[in-house]
């Protein structure tokens, strides 16, 4: 069997997070900039069934046979085998590596059980067709978050901004000019099980006060959809301040968001929120291109270890 390879986007959530999950739409958008990235290849000389794992970022230099049931590389490639109904296990070598902060909101978990699935796949002679790719991914993500809502699985297989609901799917949703981000690491990391847990047991608890927080994130997706859509920076702006002004009300921020997001808003930042499961993890601010050097500057200044530029590429753009 030939030598194969493939990659997978990082994801923003950029309305929506938490609340996707109790059946209120969500808004993300592919981070395509950060990747990760799955090599498999054939293990000539060594015994049938034998899988050497080799992930730097993940510390794994292993073969799959010594890895917990609820490894993540583990469980994508059983996945993958079960799928295509093959016993007979192929010796080979997966090569992993990612750019993609670990526990800190961007999608990491999915990243890298899409890539695995599209590389294993492809090297047993078999594809996954997109639908059956995000079925897969998100059983992957299920086993990691125990409740997940499927945006990030989504988000990541097709690579394109989507309007998301729980029970009725996705759209894709198609900006009308181009949209510049920066994304900024809190230094705290926060794995996203945690935060779904506490939010589940304070709603169990006040049913009726969290529930309409929720509901009114909801609805701020539907005005930044429509913002995004048709190229309204200010509403955009607006009804991210708002959704993480909500998002606190959750107790799903930190001191660390805060001081960034306040920072980058002081700075020209059309609006900022944190983006995935908080209580650490990554923020994003809106920005226009001219003042994406003043916002950064203000970021790293307040105390972010690392700093990103990313646009969303708008249906008239020429790049």
């Amino acid at each position: 069997m030939p030598a194969v390879s493939a990659n997978a986007c990082a994801k923003l959530i950029l309305l929506g997070e938490h609340a996707v999950v109790y059946g209120e739409l969500a808004l993300a958008i592919p981070f395509s900039a950060l990747r990760a990235r799955a090599a498999v290849e054939a293990w000539i000389g060594v015994p049938a069934g034998r899988i050497h794992i080799f992930a730097r970022e993940l510390d794994l230099d292993q073969e799959w046979s010594s890895l917990p049931d609820n490894n993540l590389i583990r469980n994508a490639l059983l996945l993958v085998l079960s799928e295509l109904g093959i016993e007979r296990i192929p010796t080979c070598k997966l090569n992993l590596s990612t750019e993609i902060p670990i526990a800190a909101g961007l999608g990491a978990s999915a990243a890298l059980a899409v890539a695995v699935m599209r590389a294993f796949s492809a090297f047993l002679g078999h594809p996954l067709a997109p639908e059956r790719l995000n079925a897969l991914a998100f059983e992957s993500e299920t086993l990691m978050h125990g409740t997940p809502s499927g945006i990030d699985n989504t988000v990541v297989v097709y690579e394109q901004p989507i309007l998301f609901e729980k029970l009725r799917g996705f759209e894709v949703i198609n900006p009308c000019s181009d949209w510049h981000f920066l994304v900024a690491d809190s230094g705290i990391k926060k794995a996203t099980a945690l935060t779904v847990s506490q939010l589940a047991q304070d709603y169990a608890r006040n049913p009726l006060e969290i529930g309409a927080v929720i509901h009114d994130i909801g609805q701020l997706t539907l005005e930044g959809a429509r913002a995004l859509t048709q190229g309204d920076y200010a509403a955009l702006g607006a009804a991210l301040n708002a959704n993480q002004e909500l998002l606190s009300l959750l107790n799903l921020s930190c001191p660390e968001l805060d001081t960034l997001i306040m920072a980058a808003r002081a700075a020209g930042a059309g609006g900022a929120k944190l983006t995935g499961g908080g209580m650490g993890g990554h923020l994003l601010a809106l920005v226009r291109p001219e003042n994406i050097d003043q916002v950064r500057a203000a970021l790293l200044e307040a105390g972010a270890p690392h700093v990103y530029h990313t646009v969303l590429k708008g249906a008239h753009s020429d790049g």
